[in-house]
């Protein structure tokens, strides 16, 4: 039988790289949602109803700043920097790591822990480096869930102190995420744009011919010309 922290680590690991492989802004607050709201389950033992509500809580309220900054400024990430298939392959190859390697002997908590926190570490690596704000947030977001579980693995199970003060921390990244895109300067797309490259026509030059002289009957109204017999 599969253990929950298994799957818990699988689905931290799986909104994680649809976090940071999508364009969608709201898709990449989804991803970010599911990882967040796994974390806190990949531990052994589990947080007590209190702990894991507020780490809930929080998880909602990072996610929610990160939607409605995407959904009120129609912003969209840049997407993978590496593509999918690379994404999800060096996600993969630290998770095998961590679940083989163990940098702690004995190891206090789940091996799972371990191996998901790695694979969080790597998928930030190439968002924390570009220089789009969304996925600048989500890679800081995931960097600290990374360490979070490393540190549930390698120090144990945490106090319900320490996962307050991590959902507060996920929190104001995300606020400080959404407050830079809101800010961010509004890019025109590219059929919006002004061509520059249609010739424009010349002015027509003023004229220094002098008009011709009028011929033929022009007389001014109300006067008519006498003919002498």
């Amino acid at each position: 039988m599969i253990e929950p922290s298994v799957i818990a680590a699988a689905g931290v690991v799986a909104g994680s790289i649809v976090a940071v492989g999508t364009r969608d802004g709201r898709a990449v607050a989804l991803g970010l949602l599911v990882a967040m709201v796994a974390a806190p389950l990949v531990a052994s033992p589990l947080p007590d109803s209190l702990a894991a509500a507020a780490g809930i809580l929080g998880a909602v309220l990072a996610a929610y700043l990160l939607w409605a900054s995407a959904r009120v400024n129609r912003s969209s990430g840049a997407g993978s920097g590496i593509g999918w298939v690379a994404e999800t392959a060096a996600a993969a190859a630290a998770f095998a790591i961590g679940l083989n390697v163990s940098l702690v002997t004995p190891l206090p908590g789940p091996i799972v822990a371990q191996a998901a926190g790695m694979a969080l570490i790597v998928l930030a690596v190439v968002p924390i480096m570009g220089r789009d704000v969304m996925r600048l947030g989500a890679g800081v977001i995931l960097l600290v869930l990374g360490v979070s579980l490393l540190t549930a693995a390698w120090l144990g199970p945490m106090a319900p102190l320490t996962r307050l003060a991590i959902a507060a921390l996920l929190v104001g990244v995300a606020g400080a995420a959404s407050v830079a895109i809101a800010v961010q300067p509004t890019v025109l797309p590219a059929e919006a744009t002004p061509p520059t490259d249609i010739p424009s026509s010349p002015a027509p030059e003023p004229s220094t011919e002098l008009p011709a002289p009028a011929t033929g009957s022009s007389r001014l109204p109300g006067f008519s010309r006498r003919v002498r017999p």
